[in-house]
Order: C-alpha cells, then sequence, then structure tokens
C-alpha cells in the first residue's frame, strides 16, 4: 500500500525546519519512499547512489533530520522512521488513529516557534453508517453500492 495521505499543515511547516538542500533531498527520497506510518525501508548507500554523493554526506543531512526531528533518532541499519506528523497514511482517518493510539511515540520536533495542528477529523459520511477504518473483530461491513441501470445510446 502507498502512503498517499499526509497531513496538510506539515507542507506550511516545511520551510520553518530550515533543511539544508542535502538533507531537504534525503527528506524528499524518505518522503516518496515510505510505507504508511513512515517507515522508510533503506540504506545510507542507497541514498548516496541515488544522489550521488557521498556516504558521510548523507549521514550529515540524516543527522540534521533527527536534530530537528523529522525521523526517529533511534534508526536501525536500512531503516528510518519518520515523524508521526509528517508521515504518510492511507487516509485521514488512519492518520488519526494512528496519532491518537496510545502506543504512539511521538518526539519532540525542533523547529522553532512551529504548531502543526491536526486535520479535524470531519468525515462527509459521517451519520452514513461508512466505517473508515473497520475493527476486524466488530466492525460493520460497507453497504453494497445499489445496483446501477445499463444505458445505451440512441443512435
Amino acid at each position: 500500500m502507498i502512503a498517499g495521505y499526509r497531513n496538510p499543515a506539515t507542507f506550511e511547516a516545511m520551510p520553518d525546519a530550515r533543511l539544508g538542500k542535502t538533507a531537504r533531498d534525503v527528506w524528499d527520497i524518505l518522503q516518496a519512499r515510505q510505507e504508511p506510518g513512515g517507515l522508510v525501508r533503506i540504506t545510507q548507500k542507497e541514498l548516496a547512489e541515488r544522489l550521488g554523493i557521498t556516504v558521510p554526506s548523507v549521514s550529515r543531512a540524516i543527522s540534521e533530520l533527527k536534530d530537528r526531528g523529522l525521523v526517529n533518532g533511534r534508526t536501525q541499519h536500512g531503516k528510518v522512521l519518520i515523524h508521526p506528523l509528517f508521515a504518510g497514511y492511507e487516509s485521514e482517518a488512519h492518520l488519526l488513529n494512528h496519532i491518537h493510539d496510545p502506543d504512539t511515540h511521538l518526539w519532540p520536533l525542533n523547529f522553532p516557534d512551529t504548531t502543526i495542528d491536526l486535520p479535524r477529523g470531519s468525515d462527509p459520511r459521517h451519520g452514513t453508517g461508512f466505517d473508515p477504518d473497520p475493527d476486524p473483530d466488530g466492525g460493520e461491513d460497507a453497504p453494497m453500492p445499489e445496483p446501477q441501470p445499463f444505458l445505451r445510446i440512441a443512435s
């Protein structure tokens, strides 16, 4: 599944991070390669090859991203975790569920004088019986769509 939904407020906050060019280039690749929830499986060597730079340059860029709080400071070899507020999700409902989950670790961001708002969480389908993230143990089935009549083009 591609991580297609991102918190719109994060786009406005990115200039406040004041990232250097290499850190921004690394950030763009991490954003493009992430799984839903912000996990990126890529090594510094792969990033260096992709950008045509040295591994130490990539290491400095990732350190800059860690200093700003955009990626988790505790990384494993070949894995980077993007901050949950900046991660991509399958939908707005998945973002809100992940952020409000007590098991989700939200580490501090280091953007001076910046706050990032979460989406309102309003769903225009509210009250329609639609469950955007059904619980497998007791979620409701989505209603079947009404069959549409076949249309014939008059000649």
